[in-house]
């Protein structure tokens, strides 16, 4: 299954509202992720194995499903496969199993490397099967118990690597993203086709598994090691070349991070020391600025533990992200990073700060598609801002609707166009249910911050000329110097993209940047623990 233009997510992958995050409805929701196809639309019968052709009884299915519970939920899987392929073996030939069971199982033995802890159905019966694979005198002869073991410990691993195991309940943990759609049974032809176990990610979301998984190991290790040091926190701000006690701390831990390569105990902050510290900064969200400061301590200090399950979480939430766009552009903003970045045909070609919604009035996880870029915009109040300032203000100063360059209009309150406007100079419209948007904003300082969630829900976007000279690049008409003229027009001008681009608003903690490394963002909306819970009990 091919799939076409991605990420997020991280992708996943901020944009929202006046509202609370509980009364989001998105339309881009996928409320019932459709996992089986009708065996005529996903399957090929037969194609994958040019020596197949065994067949066996039906009714095997449904005595095997009986004997083994486990596999009840794939009940309509094994049905389309095996209906489709006309009751025939799959993994066997006729020389004895397949080379591809042998991949499966070593996979399934190996599973915790793919960041689960889910326990394995009918293990020993797995790795009585491991033995008959290892002893090829026991192995040549079609076993209907053993094929169809194959088959439901392939659904089970489908699910958990691939669909990700907690698919079905992202609504519920209020993520509105497109989730990913496959068929178990067109993906096991396919796999077995190749004669290898694959996904359907694109290749921003494989770029991204496969950096975490590394990690994650990395990180297992470190615990595993014990022994990890505890930076003792500091009253003032170390600045290069300055001694301290605490820099052969800082020197020890950052070596066993992987972030220095050579350990001493100078306790002189060098220009070596300060590269790494810089290098560190950068992987938490912090200004590489070569300062040791408490936020940076705060961060190396986490155990590696903690960093594992952080990991976990995050591959967790990259298995739901849709592997399937329409178009060579995207939009991607992370709401933990704080940072919007612009893909084009799978890479990232730029990004800038953004400031997302503070914790009470948090950023939903969605997506839409980018139709309008809107120049000196109006900004219509939403009530709960209207009832819960706008009025406060005016009965307190009766001209505080002038002070604010706002205006009634039919009942309700909108703010004229201008610098002092809270959208700024342009905005970025994708319709949705609650009026979200990317937007300007005259509150600049803001972006310099290493925190940004101050907003609405809203997401603030730090450069909003150089992202419309990027969304209109689709219509030469609008150059550069036509885009800054409607900025400052004073006049609010509705502009329709030829192509709408896809806007993906997504929460990870995890993640990998485009050069590879390996980044960490502080749970600014506390999701990450509910979600390690939820992994656990799976």
């Amino acid at each position: 299954m091919k799939v076409r233009k991605v990420y997020l997510v991280y992708i996943v992958l901020s944009v929202f509202f006046f509202f609370s995050c509980n009364s989001f409805k998105s339309k881009s929701q996928d409320s019932d992720t459709t996992i089986h196809k009708k065996a005529e639309e996903a399957i090929t019968p037969g194609n994958f194995n040019d020596n197949s052709g065994i067949k066996f009884d039906s009714a095997a299915i449904q005595k095997f499903l009986s004997e083994k519970p486990l596999f009840r939920e794939f009940s309509k899987e094994f049905d389309t496969f095996y209906r489709a392929n006309n009751f025939s073996y799959v993994w066997y030939d006729n020389n004895g199993l397949i080379e591809t069971s042998g991949t499966l199982i070593s996979a399934i033995e190996n599973i915790e490397g793919e960041g689960v802890t889910a326990n394995v159905p009918y293990k020993d019966s797995l790795d009585q099967l491991l033995n008959n694979i290892k002893n090829v005198a026991n192995n040549n002869k079609p076993d209907i118990n053993a094929e169809l073991m194959l088959t439901g410990e392939y659904f089970f691993y489908a699910k958990k690597i691939w669909a990700g195991s907690l698919s079905s309940k992202t609504t519920s943990m209020n993520w509105y993203l497109p989730r990913k759609k496959f068929s178990y049974s067109a993906l096991l032809e396919d796999n077995l086709s190749k004669g290898t176990l694959a996904g359907v990610e694109g290749p921003v979301i494989a770029m991204q598994h496969a950096g975490l998984k590394k990690a994650l190991t990395h990180y297992r290790d470190i615990e595993k090691q014990g022994g990890e040091v505890t930076v003792p926190g500091i009253s003032k701000t170390i600045k290069p070349n300055q001694a301290s006690t605490v820099i052969p701390f800082i020197r020890k831990r950052l070596f066993q991070l992987g972030d220095v390569h050579e350990n001493d105990t100078s306790d002189v902050y060098d220009v070596k020391l300060a590269e790494a510290v810089n290098y560190a900064k950068l992987r938490y969200g912090l200004k590489p600025d070569s300062l040791i400061t408490n936020s940076l301590i705060n961060e190396i200090n986490i155990p590696a533990k903690k960093r594992v399950e952080q990991i976990m979480v995050n591959m967790e939430r990259m298995r739901w992200v849709t592997g399937d766009t329409s178009s060579n552009e995207l939009i991607l903003v992370n709401i933990p990073e704080y940072t919007l970045r612009y893909f084009e045909d799978n890479k990232e070609v730029w990004n800038c700060n953004v400031v997302v919604g503070k914790p009470m009035t948090k950023t939903v996880i969605f997506s839409g598609k980018m139709q309008y870029v809107v120049f000196s915009p109006y900004w219509n109040v939403p009530p709960s801002i209207i009832n819960g300032e706008v009025l406060p203000g005016m009965r307190r100063n009766k001209n505080y609707l002038a002070r604010h360059n706002m205006e009634w209009n039919g009942g309700r309150v909108r703010q004229k166009p201008g610098p002092s406007n809270s959208l700024g100079l342009v905005k970025f419209l994708f319709p949705n249910s609650n009026n979200i948007y990317l937007h300007d904003t005259p509150s600049k300082s803001l972006f310099s911050e290493d925190s940004r969630a101050f907003s609405h829900g809203c997401i603030r976007v730090a450069k909003p000329r150089d992202l419309a000279i990027r969304v209109l690049q689709q219509m030469p008409e609008w150059t550069p110097q036509k885009i800054d003229a409607a900025m400052h027009a004073g006049k609010e001008q509705y502009v329709t993209l030829k192509k709408t681009i896809p806007v993906y608003i997504g929460y990870f903690t995890a993640f990998m940047s485009s050069d590879g490394q390996l980044n960490f963002r502080t749970d600014v909306y506390k999701r990450d623990a509910s979600l390690l819970e939820m992994l656990m009990q799976n």
